[in-house]
């Protein structure tokens, strides 16, 4: 259900959700981020089940929202874990985990170590779960509480909802390599100082201006990064995207994830109409024709919208043609990085990618 504002959720909406004692997952656009904490009083004096971020969108069927309250009712969920990077013994284990087949995964895009994190938390779960979500966070980049529970908003940290939900999961982005390979010779988590043995900047600048038409200024770094990520070399799979975000004050690219020092890069580049095929491909990931989906989940990237700009509704038109037969809703979010995992191997941390899962009883 969608809110444009808190005011939007009358006590008759309360009490239905009171009575039918489901969790509740609760996404906030940024510019409504300011109701979060009056949301927060009014849900735990109804003694509500619920857990959620804040994100630059979200997402309600082809419409991509930058204000509101999305909910959604989640009928399967067993419990609900809260981990902070500042507390150790948050990361506890996790007992009866026999029924679980879906997790989703909320976590701080600005989080202290990423990578890290997932680690912790996917070391907790067993290899036949399969994992969705995404990082929660404000536009400007700055950390600060962006989850949140019962208890109240957080940061530094993640929140894991365990779901007897079975589901099927799709992940595709569809940028295609414009330059490359160069090696990542110097990293600092997610600050790229060195490609080929050179000042990083200085190196994909002169890539991007000898081979393009843009040219970078002063004030235009991110308007021309959001068209070339970094895409990092993985066997067997669609190179997993690094989003550059800003030039720090020593002239180093600094991107919203990790990237591993060492690690072979290509610069990317995308095609509208490519990304919006991915779209398409992801939703048939996800697609089962021998069950009802009760919602095709979407966690798509900020700066696809940002890319794609008026476009981006066709990039949501192509998930839902896909679903046309099925009454199945697409609810989600636009996220700082993309969380996935199949149950196949270890989580993974994209950016610039469309992640779905569907979702069954």
């Amino acid at each position: 259900m969608y809110f444009k504002n808190i005011n939007e959720i009358t006590q008759g909406t309360i009490d239905d959700f009171k009575l039918s004692k489901n969790f509740l997952l609760i996404f906030v656009a940024e510019k409504s981020a300011s109701e979060l904490g009056s949301l927060i009083d009014l849900f735990d004096k109804n003694a509500l089940k619920f857990f959620g971020g804040v994100y630059p969108t979200i997402i309600h069927d082809i419409n991509n929202y930058h204000d509101g309250i999305l909910i959604l009712e989640l009928p399967l969920v067993q419990e609900v874990i809260k981990f902070s990077m500042k507390d150790e013994s948050t990361f506890k284990e996790i007992k009866n985990l026999e029924a679980v087949n879906t997790a989703i995964l909320l976590i701080d895009a600005m989080v202290s170590a990423t990578d890290l994190l997932l680690k912790k938390v996917y070391g907790l779960l067993n290899n036949q779960i399969n994992i969705v979500g995404g990082g929660a966070g404000f536009m400007s980049f700055e950390q600060q509480p962006c989850i949140f529970t019962q208890e109240g908003m957080f940061e530094d940290g993640a929140i894991l909802a365990l779901m007897n939900n079975k589901s099927k999961i799709g992940v595709k982005h569809g940028w295609e390599v414009f330059a490359g390979p160069f090696i990542a010779t110097s990293t600092e988590k997610n600050i790229v100082k060195e490609l080929n043995w050179r000042p990083a900047f200085e190196v994909y600048k002169e890539v991007i201006e000898a081979n393009s038409t843009n040219e970078f200024t002063e004030n235009n770094f991110i308007d021309i990064a959001k068209i070339f990520p970094f895409g990092i070399y993985k066997e067997g799979a669609e190179f997993v995207v690094r989003d550059p975000i800003a030039i720090n004050e020593d002239g180093e690219i600094v991107c919203i994830s990790e990237v591993p020092e060492n690690s072979t890069l290509q610069i990317l580049t995308g095609d509208p109409e490519k990304l919006i095929h991915a779209a398409r491909d992801v939703a048939n990931q996800t697609y089962n024709e021998d069950s009802a989906a009760d919602c095709l989940m979407v966690f798509d990237c900020i700066t696809r919208v940002m890319y794609l700009d008026k476009q981006f509704e066709d990039e949501l038109k192509a998930m839902r043609d896909v679903y046309q037969k099925k009454q199945c809703k697409i609810r989600g979010v636009s996220t700082l990085g993309e969380i996935a995992s199949s149950g196949m191997g270890f989580v993974d941390f994209y950016n610039k990618t469309i992640v779905a899962s569907s979702l069954y009883r």
